[in-house]
């Protein structure tokens, strides 16, 4: 007796591989965002735990750095949300050109921000703890904007490489500076209100 089975597609289907793979790079990503997060999560319990053993905040003799720079790349870090969404939705469609331009958008507020956070910086005093912990959750955040532009400048190289089914290098970009500008605003609140 001769028996045939239906193929499965749970077998070796040249489309369902792309699928998984695709998965797996997603899980991959999340799970690094997840870890990279809690170093975020990190600074802002040591400071919490530098305040604690401060009678205040700031500490005597220390003033609060100026809001107003900070404030202003911060929005424009924001901003930058929205033409990375549209670069990866250009790519999606195939519309490489578009999603070029909204890279170099992206590009120019990234290195706006990094010059105001710089610029705040070095205006600050040094405080002690005060002066320490600004300092050092804002350089760690510079770092993270610095390698985000690196890979929009990377993706900006290949541009024309990207087809809406090859786009996982913009993808990955892209939710990488989103995780950058969330992480931000939690810095921003704790450096600049609470």
């Amino acid at each position: 007796m001769d028996v045939q089975f239906a193929p499965s597609k749970f077998s070796e289907n040249q489309t369902l591989a792309p699928d998984i793979a695709a998965k797996n790079r997603r899980m991959a990503l999340l799970i690094w965002r997840i870890s990279n997060g809690l170093i975020f999560v990190f600074f802002i319990f040591a400071n919490y735990l530098m305040r604690s053993v401060q009678t205040s905040w700031p500490p005597e003799g220390a003033a609060r750095p100026d809001i107003l720079v900070p404030g202003v790349v911060s929005i424009l870090l924001l901003l930058s949300s929205i033409p990375a969404a549209r670069a990866l939705n250009a790519i999606r469609r195939g519309d490489n050109t578009n999603m070029s331009r909204n890279i170099w958008l992206v590009l120019a507020a990234g290195l706006l921000f990094i010059a105001g956070v710089i610029f705040t910086m070095v205006r600050l005093p040094y405080s002690g703890p005060y002066s320490s912990i600004i300092n050092a959750m804002s350089g760690f955040h510079i770092v993270h904007a610095f390698v985000g532009m690196l890979l929009l400048a990377y993706v900006l190289r290949r541009a024309s490489a990207y087809t809406p089914e090859n786009h996982w290098t913009v993808e990955a970009t892209v939710v990488f500076w989103h995780f950058v500008d969330l992480m931000w605003v939690f810095f921003f609140a704790v450096i600049y209100f609470i």
